[in-house]
């Protein structure tokens, strides 16, 4: 008698628009250490937007590069005294969860608060201070179903660096819409906002 060791996984994710916010690396005291941001999600009519906070961990390997580069330019601008910049992305998460903590500071110390915790899996755009820095290749439709490694997203694996093209010369290049995006709702609206 022979198992199958093949499991399978309902995936819950997660696609908007977001301000990446508070980039660090976490070096917990077990396990290896990770990148991490808080996404502040654009929510609600673009007159009136509303601003979810996700407090994730970068999973995605095409993501991680972005964040990192992100981080980089982030302790670039302040070593030169100019403002932080504002990062602007089209992202999908997964495994969200809430996660309950007691404030510790302020007027609100003592009082029992939520956290949305997910993991950051792909970056499907970006933009710094207003100008497109970073669009992801477009994927090719193929008869087989998108791998899945719980370790990303759910992409087929590439072998270029895509998260390379993160620099000034693909800024000022013409970049074309993505032909199926992967970011739904109402992106332009949000990008009316910026």
């Amino acid at each position: 008698m022979s198992h199958s060791t093949n499991a399978q996984f309902f995936d819950l994710h997660i696609t908007g628009v977001g301000y990446v916010n508070r980039i660090r690396k976490v070096t917990p005291k077990r396990g290896e250490p990770f990148w991490a941001c808080d996404i502040s999600a654009l929510n609600g009519p673009a007159d009136d937007v509303e601003y979810r906070r996700f407090d994730c961990r970068v999973s995605g390997s095409d993501a991680q590069k972005l964040v990192k580069k992100f981080d980089a330019t982030v302790a670039d601008r302040k070593e030169k005294g100019a403002p932080e910049p504002k990062i602007l992305i089209g992202f999908k998460l997964g495994d969200l969860y809430p996660d309950m903590f007691t404030r510790t500071k302020g007027e609100r110390a003592g009082e029992v608060a939520v956290s949305l915790k997910a993991r950051l899996l792909f970056i499907n755009w970006a933009k710094v201070d207003g100008e497109k820095v970073y669009e992801a290749p477009r994927r090719e439709t193929t008869d087989a179903p998108a791998t899945d490694d719980h370790n990303g997203d759910n992409r087929p694996h590439q072998t270029d660096d895509s998260a390379s093209n993160l620099d000034d010369s693909r800024a000022s290049q013409p970049m074309s819409a993505p032909a199926h995006p992967a970011v739904g709702g109402s992106v332009g609206a949000a990008e009316a906002v910026v």
